[in-house]
């Protein structure tokens, strides 16, 4: 299988009541040779093929389908979620024939946690212990909340949604110690301080991000019962001062990361650099100035500067370096730009041009990148 291509998952991040308010669970992932390894995360993992045919309480697959955003198999993604749970933190979400809470600390619970093992390793599967317990899986105490793509570039790539739940009363966590090997309750405001060690990921970031904005799972419960749009986000691998990291879709450098580096490979700057320059196509070259603003150049045989930024003779230094042919114009069309202009013409002999608009260049590179300009 390609693991490049991505795979369906699911992720819960059950919360509770604290005694200075709402909590979520994080599980540390163990080492896996992958990008999450040692990671601390909320209980989650793949959809099985199995996991269409697990019964569940008060959600049709059609209602799944409409709120996921899917063709088919909906319910699915609720399902794994909440065996995941099982499999990773020993919660369960699930109730009896009699449609009452299923408790672990009974005969039944017992029965499902000896299970953990079995449903890790696929010796057993929830839809034959359901069929066995005569349980149904929660899936309505699920609530959808975010949708999640891997980058292009990752060697292993995940769908994910990402559910909230309140953690079923009288249930306690543990982790497995197989695939998790630790876990704590934690206050998202806590989990996301600068002070805290735990190594997160941009998905669970988010997502405890999301849990700051709630004082109780009261209040959690009632925001997330309301219909709302869940926009898949998809994050675009590139290299800053600190090294690689995730590019979200609302941060300036987005858009350009995919045009430079549309295989995500990591090798697009996501952070200006002044007099760096950067080539946005064959024929079109971007260098940022001191102040902010952006010089163009255009062409190749022979080269147009656009609406130069700044006469700082480094800059232009910079721009003279990058011309990949000999520069015949340059174009500005206002004070400041003027006299970079000047410099250029007496350092190169190109012609210079004042476009007729005035304001116009610097508008029509100010939407040319993402980038400030």
């Amino acid at each position: 299988m390609d693991k490049t291509i991505p795979r369906n998952s699911a992720t819960v991040a059950v919360t509770r009541n604290g005694p200075t308010g709402l909590e979520t669970l994080l599980l540390q992932r163990a080492e896996r040779g992958d990008h999450n390894s040692g990671a601390w995360v909320f209980p989650g993992g793949l959809v099985d093929t199995a996991d269409s045919d697990v019964p569940v309480s008060n959600l049709s697959d059609e209602r799944a389908n409409v709120t996921l955003a899917v063709d088919q198999g909906g319910v699915a993604f609720y399902v794994a979620a909440i065996r995941e749970c099982l499999e990773e933190a020993g919660l369960l979400f699930a109730t009896d024939r009699m449609g009452q809470p299923v408790r672990l600390e009974g005969e039944v619970g017992a029965r499902l946690l000896d299970l953990r093992s079995a449903l890790q390793s696929g010796t057993d599967s929830m839809a034959q212990a359901c069929r066995e317990l005569q349980l149904r899986l929660a899936a309505d105490q699920l609530f959808y909340v975010a949708h999640w793509l891997t980058p292009v570039g990752r060697s292993k790539r995940f769908d994910t949604r990402f559910f909230v739940a309140v953690v079923p009363q009288g249930e306690e966590s543990a982790h497995d110690c197989k695939e998790t090997l630790d876990h704590i309750w934690i206050r998202p405001s806590a989990a996301l301080a600068p002070e805290n060690t735990l190594r997160l990921m941009t998905p669970t970031r988010a997502v405890l991000e999301l849990l700051t904005r709630f004082s109780d799972t009261a209040a959690l419960v009632e925001w997330a019962r309301s219909p709302r749009e869940v926009k898949r986000v998809l994050p675009r691998l590139a290299t800053g001062a600190s090294g690689p990291r995730p590019v979200l879709p609302y941060e300036a450098a987005w858009e350009e990361v995919g045009l430079l580096d549309p295989e995500g490979q990591g090798i697009a700057w996501c952070e200006p650099r002044v007099d760096v320059p950067v080539r946005l196509s064959p024929t079109l070259c971007r260098v940022m100035a001191t102040n902010g603003g952006n010089t163009y150049i255009v062409g190749m045989e022979e080269c147009v500067v656009v609406a130069p930024a700044s006469a700082a003779p480094a800059h232009l230094d910079a721009v003279i370096a990058a011309l990949a042919g000999p520069l015949t114009t340059v174009i500005c069309d206002d004070e400041d730009q003027m006299a970079a202009a000047e410099q250029l013409q007496l350092l190169t002999g190109a012609a210079l041009v004042v476009a007729p608009r005035r304001g116009f260049l610097r508008r029509l590179t100010s939407t040319t990148t993402g980038n400030k300009s």
